[in-house]
């Protein structure tokens, strides 16, 4: 196994990271026989996806640890930050793929519940309003799904390997 890692294996691992989440919600999707992207999520897969970018990191730095002397905070939070940008790239492309090939009609499905949220709430009446506040979350769902996978991607990274570098620095 050592093999493997040997050359670039923070890349690896960030690789290993997007895959194992990227099982993980194909798994949700499977099991559970809906749309992951619609609706809200309260599984343990959900809980589990947010572990395995956090476990991965932490099985990183101490497997750099092992093969190289760290001697700074740097040298800690550097793979926990490009792990979590390698896992939220990979999971950003799972994203696109199931929303445009899996399952092409996510957006469809993504603008009626958003419309009936509308309806129910009252605040819009004109039906106007009500198509172009459903165009104006359409348009923001592919960004904010984008930037919101890379931020949570990163801020777990970053806080992993900063909580995993109070206990495993070289002093």
């Amino acid at each position: 196994m050592n093999s493997f890692f040997n050359t670039k294996p923070i890349l690896k691992f960030g690789i290993i990271s997007g895959l194992l989440l990227v099982i993980n919600e194909l798994i949700l999707y499977y099991a559970t026989n809906t749309n992951p992207f619609i609706g809200e999520r309260t599984s343990l897969f959900s809980l589990i996806g947010l572990l395995i970018p956090a476990v991965v990191v932490v099985f990183a730095i101490l497997f750099l640890k092992k093969n190289a002397p760290i001697e700074s905070f740097g040298q800690i939070v550097k793979p926990g930050l490009i792990i979590g940008f390698v896992t939220a790239l990979i999971f950003i492309a799972y994203t696109l793929l199931f929303i445009y090939n899996i399952e092409p009609d996510t957006l469809t499905k993504f603008d009626e519940i958003n419309k009936q949220r509308l309806i129910t709430s009252g605040q819009l009446t004109n039906e106007k309003d009500i198509n172009d506040a459903v165009q104006l979350t359409r348009n923001a769902f592919i960004p904010g799904t984008i930037l919101f996978n890379i931020a949570i991607n990163l801020f777990i990274g970053f806080l992993t390997a900063v909580i995993t570098a109070i206990f495993v620095r070289n002093k």
